[in-house]
């Protein structure tokens, strides 16, 4: 799978060029500078051609989308940037229209999902590539969307979660005026780094890292039922619940509209039921989804769906797969063992759920971009690089001294006593690591900003982050080497992260 790589506002006509060009090595040049005004028409073409049976169909499916994910994955992210003050009204003038083009690109790649898969000619190849062109489109939606906020042709007011109407949420046609029913699902970004964590663990990395289902009482009322970490099962009244900030939001629902309001029945009632008797339902640190007297985010949707049904509808249709971490304890020191996971994100590509509407923050999105290339970078280092964490005796004391005081009643707001320490120090690790690593990329950002006049990519911000990992790297060999001085004093190690987070052979290629 290809890594995940925000490419600006380009996506519209790299969907275009990408049918044209589709080897690698035509990618690289360009035929002529690029023009904001291809960013229309080129997006108008390809939903056009999603649209045509004759170019995109069951079998062009995977290669079809990998021709634009490949493309899209060369292009410099300044390639349909203004260059100059008239592109720049230009692109104000059309960024509007673009947006909803793109978007509704996800909503025609969903139809076909759904179309496919009810012809029974949906393959794992196309599910693979559907997930990639979700995400691309995506990235590349808020890419333009922070540069038509920046350029004050959007503005942004705190909103309810999923207030119908833009530039907070972006709808399908087909549920136009909608509202939140018993048993939707939905499928969030949080804002913290186990939220970034979760959203790129498995093979099949995604842009969400949770999941919550809206549940109805007898009397009709909704609330959303969720799993989280620091306190395990919860049930909020919705509308309470639609003033939290969240990045992003999706919305999707299930047609069959008797099966949905029993989930909702029956996970309001499982969920209140258990708070009511004062023992509440613990979180599922293992993620596994076999067995619920533990719930995990993804879980709360499985089992609601699970048991309305008698056992005839489980969710996901097709599952998450983790297996890229091979050589390293991660993320079995998380508590997940197993290699098939339900991560919230599936929901996205399960054919059974209608895809009703996305809602955006924008003064979260920029954040989460960055711990996006924060984690990749940091799993890309122990995948390609066999980069460990060595365990610290300050990280030990810390995660030792935060499970004494959960049980003692402190720190109720941030974990449960029942979580595990090793997941406490795994997340320790990552957080020390991903906070050096935010607070460089902000530094840079504001620099590469004031020199280019655009925001980095998400391949610029990869790029940030290994030069940071190289010279850290070269700081600590540089302290390895000598010690002390000539006063046999000790010198300071002035790498930030190297002393416990490196390779076995301590190298910094």
């Amino acid at each position: 799978m290809k890594r995940f790589v925000l490419l600006g506002a380009a996506a519209a006509v790299g969907l275009v060029t990408a049918c044209t060009s589709p080897f690698k090595s035509e990618v690289k040049t360009y035929r002529h500078p690029a023009s904001t005004d291809e960013l229309i028409t080129g997006s108008r073409k390809v939903l056009a051609d999603i649209g045509n049976p004759q170019v995109f169909n069951a079998k062009t499916c995977a290669s079809f989308v990998n021709k634009v994910t490949d493309y899209l994955y060369y292009l410099p992210a300044d390639h349909f940037l203004p260059k100059n003050a008239t592109e720049v009204e230009q692109l104000k003038s059309i960024g509007p229209e673009v947006m909803d083009t793109v978007f509704q690109i996800r909503v025609a790649l969903h139809d076909k999902l759904q179309e496919f898969e009810s012809r029974n000619e949906l393959s794992k190849e196309c599910i693979l590539e559907m997930r990639e062109g979700f995400q691309y489109a995506r990235f590349s939606e808020e890419y333009l969307l922070d540069w038509l906020y920046t350029n004050k042709v959007f503005t942004f007011k705190k909103t309810p979660i999923m207030v119908n109407e833009k530039p907070h949420t972006w709808t399908n046609p087909k549920f136009s005026g909608f509202e939140l029913k018993s048993g939707d699902v939905l499928l969030i970004r949080g804002k913290s780094y186990v939220s970034a964590m979760i959203a790129r663990i498995s093979d099949e990395e995604g842009n969400f890292s949770h999941l919550a289902v809206v549940g109805e009482d007898k009397a009709g009322k909704k609330y959303i039922v969720e799993a989280l970490i620091q306190y395990g099962v919860i049930v909020t009244p919705l509308e309470k619940w639609r003033q939290a900030e969240d990045a992003r939001v999706a919305l999707y629902r299930q047609p069959d509209e008797v099966l949905a309001k029993k989930a909702a029945r029956f996970m309001y009632d499982h969920a209140k039921g258990a708070l009511d008797r004062k023992k509440g339902i613990r979180y599922d640190f293992a993620m596994n989804d076999d067995d619920y007297s533990d719930l995990f985010c993804s879980e709360v949707i499985r089992m609601a769906y699970d048991k309305a049904s008698g056992g005839q509808f489980i969710v996901p249709k097709y599952r998450s797969t983790v297996s890229k971490f091979k050589n390293t304890d991660y993320p079995r020191s998380l508590g997940v063992t197993k290699t098939s996971l339900f991560s919230p994100y599936d929901i996205e590509v399960d054919p059974r759920f209608d895809f009703v509407a996305e809602y955006r923050f924008m003064p979260l999105l920029r954040q989460v971009r960055m711990q996006d290339a924060v984690m990749q970078s940091v799993y890309g280092w122990m995948i390609d690089k066999d980069y460990t964490f060595h365990w610290a005796p300050q990280h030990s004391v810390k995660a030792y001294f935060a499970k004494m005081v959960r049980q003692f009643g402190v720190a109720k707001d941030t974990l449960p006593k029942y979580m595990p320490v090793d997941s406490i120090k795994t997340n320790v690790q990552f957080e020390a690591v991903a906070t050096l690593l935010e607070k460089n990329i902000y530094e840079k950002e504001k620099e590469f900003y004031q020199k280019k006049g655009y925001l980095p990519s998400f391949q610029d911000m990869l790029a940030i982050n290994e030069a940071y990992r190289v010279a850290d790297c070269k700081k600590h060999q540089e302290y390895r080497k000598q010690p002390m001085t000539v006063d046999n004093k000790p010198l300071p190690d002035e790498s930030k992260f190297h002393w416990f987070f490196y390779n076995k052979r301590k190298k910094c290629e």
